[in-house]
């Protein structure tokens, strides 16, 4: 069989760390296809680009090597423009694979020509063309490493037909695909080991960098060596499990406005803590993130480590041994803050049961979770309440799109996670507006047969913008949907549907979803709540 440079590439991803070739099929990269089959991994082929780039982007969280996507010319690559910017933004691993013409005719007017390296450069770590199907190893490699070193995040390769169509010598060098750390300074871990024997009610966030650190596996045992109070953010939400003594969920504005130092372990101060302001202005900060410019982006640290936070961590469990009191009146005067907002949250979740509250609809799916479920947030009012309700069991196993905001990404993330993981039940939260972006990936759940659940809140409104809306200008502009049945959507592509409007009917309709052994959806008519009022969409 002779050797293309489509098949050599798709050897060469396999090498770099792909599973499953994500795609849309397109004549301009066929050739892998077959390369593809060849070696034994699987093609995975979806209704649209986006979502075969938002499956890749998952892969990667999923196994915390490298997700790989390959899309046709012109449409295909800007169909998955949006799934590149959310891996850009939430710096996940990516490699997309662009189709492009046979290089003598572009320029001629050739079927979907276009420059798409000109499109992809400004949200990828590096977008290029490969010229010929010598370069192919070299550009390989090159890409793996632009993707995980620093800040992680998409690569683009334009690969032209007669690239991919040619005969390929063989590579001189195998692919070196092992993620290595950013280490931390002696400087910084004595100088973090300096304010924390001086602090009093200290607090370390956790962000989604965690999950690419090579010590994320060991990410519980580190934080109980340090003994802080914990809160996730992002990616590393799950990584302390359900309910572990040292994590906390409700409390964090209060943590924030009182604590005297705060660890920041990737975790950026963007909108999320309000820019750094959310945090008490006397507060000691220690910044430590792979990204040099986060270091010194809105509020500067006193200690600002260019390292793995993983790795940071890592070392400052090594060489800190906790006070005596271990901050127990701090830990306390936490926990008390917990249980007022716990007990919050259950009233509000008792508080109706026709239409159902969209609290108790997420309680009801966390009763459901085993230490294996993966569950998804796609959304955005719903998956706001779900963040306060719905608690990860590992790490890893709570994926959202992350801090672009985009919507859509829910179906391909449970397709990739059953995929990967088909023991594990997987779960998807649905606002009513996000299900619309890509609900019809439902078809490519059925004919790959990997169930999972989507339960959408059903509140016929894109919320999160009319609950602005309504305070600004006193009503509500292209923010209503209709209450429709998604269910029977579902059934007709021939998944398993459900529809409910009673509290009293929810918990049969989850178990019966699960229990299908289909790709299910429980479409639930959700009431209105002043839960998040208040909370920023913009």
């Amino acid at each position: 069989m002779v050797q293309t440079g489509g098949r050599l590439l798709a050897r060469l991803l396999r090498d770099a760390g792909m599973t499953h070739l994500f795609t849309l099929s397109g004549g301009h990269i066929m050739e892998i296809y077959e390369g593809c089959a060849d070696i034994g991994v699987p093609v995975v082929d979806f209704r649209h680009e986006q979502a075969a780039g938002f499956a890749a982007e998952a892969a990667a969280r999923l196994t915390r090597k490298i997700g790989v996507c390959a899309v046709t010319a012109g449409p295909g690559v800007m169909n998955v423009v949006t799934a590149v910017a959310n891996a850009w933004r939430s710096q996940t691993p990516l490699i997309v694979i662009g189709g492009q013409a046979a290089q003598p005719t572009i320029g001629m007017g050739a079927l979907q020509e276009m420059d798409h390296v000109a499109v992809l450069a400004p949200i990828t770590k590096w977008a290029v063309r490969i010229t010929s199907p010598k370069e192919l190893a070299d550009t390989v490699q090159r890409a793996f490493q632009a993707a995980t070193t620093g800040v992680m995040g998409p690569v683009f390769l334009e690969c032209p037909m007669d690239v991919l169509f040619d005969r390929a010598p063989d590579p001189s060098r195998e692919i070196e695909a092992d993620i290595l750390p950013l280490t931390a300074s002696e400087e910084a871990i004595q100088q973090t080991l300096d304010l924390l024997g001086q602090a009093e009610r200290p607090v370390l966030l956790l962000g989604s960098q965690i999950l690419f650190s090579p010590h994320a596996p060991q990410i519980r045992s580190v934080v109980e060596a340090l003994g802080l109070p914990v809160y996730t953010n992002g990616m590393a939400r799950g990584a302390l499990g359900a309910d572990h003594p040292l994590l906390f969920l409700h409390s964090r504005k209060v943590a924030l406005a009182q604590a005297d130092l705060v660890i920041l372990a990737g975790v950026p101060l963007d909108f999320r803590l309000n820019y750094g302001a959310s945090i008490a202005e006397s507060a000691q900060l220690v910044r430590v993130d792979r990204d040099v410019a986060e270091l010194h982006r809105n509020r500067p640290g006193q200690v600002q480590a260019y390292a793995d936070p993983g790795h940071f961590l890592y070392k400052l469990a090594q060489r800190f041994t906790p006070p005596p009191h271990s901050w127990s009146t701090w830990k306390e005067t936490l926990l008390q803050e917990e249980k007022r907002r716990e007990a919050q949250i259950a009233a509000e979740a008792a508080a109706s049961s026709r239409p159902v509250n969209p609290l108790r609809m997420c309680l009801e799916v966390n009763k459901l979770l085993t230490p294996r479920s993966i569950v998804i947030g796609d959304g955005g009012d719903i998956v706001g309440s779900a963040a306060y309700t719905i608690r990860p069991r590992g790490l890893g196993q709570w994926l959202d799109a992350g801090p672009l905001g985009t919507l859509g990404a829910g179906a391909p993330y449970a397709i990739a996670a059953k995929l990967l993981y088909p023991e594990s039940d997987v779960w998807v939260i649905f606002g009513d507006g996000a299900f619309g972006l890509n609900g019809m990936e439902y078809d490519t759940a059925v004919r790959f047969n990997l169930p999972f659940v989507g339960v959408v809140g059903n509140d016929a409104a894109w919320t999160q913008i009319k609950r602005a809306q309504l305070p600004f200008y006193g009503r509500a502009i292209a923010t209503t949907l209709l209450p429709s049945r998604y269910d029977k959507m579902v059934e007709a592509l021939g998944g398993w549907g459900a529809y409910v409007e009673d509290t009293a009917d929810l918990p049969n309709a989850l178990e019966k979803a699960l229990a299908s052994q289909k790709p299910a959806l429980v479409n639930v008519r959700i009431g209105e709540t002043d839960f998040r009022k208040g909370s920023i969409s913009m």
